[in-house]
């Protein structure tokens, strides 16, 4: 996983008229695995292997002093 990025994101809009938005901004997140749905044991072994088609649970947060990025 790369720790500097670039992100695009796409969506669609509700009333279908085309907005462009240009930014640009730094935040940091942080990701963090777990055992199962409840996410209430995350998982701290490294490396982490998944096997092909199983289940995999990520938590991740995002940390900014700005209040618009969600």
């Amino acid at each position: 996983m790369e720790n500097n990025s670039t992100l695009e994101v796409v969506y669609i809009t509700e009333d279908n008229i085309i907005q462009n938005t240009t930014a640009v901004g730094r935040y940091n997140i942080s990701m963090s695995f777990y055992d199962s749905g409840s996410f209430s044991r995350p998982i701290h072994q490294t490396p982490y292997y998944v096997d092909l088609n199983q289940t995999l649970f990520a938590q991740v947060t995002l940390h900014s002093t700005d209040p618009n990025l969600l």
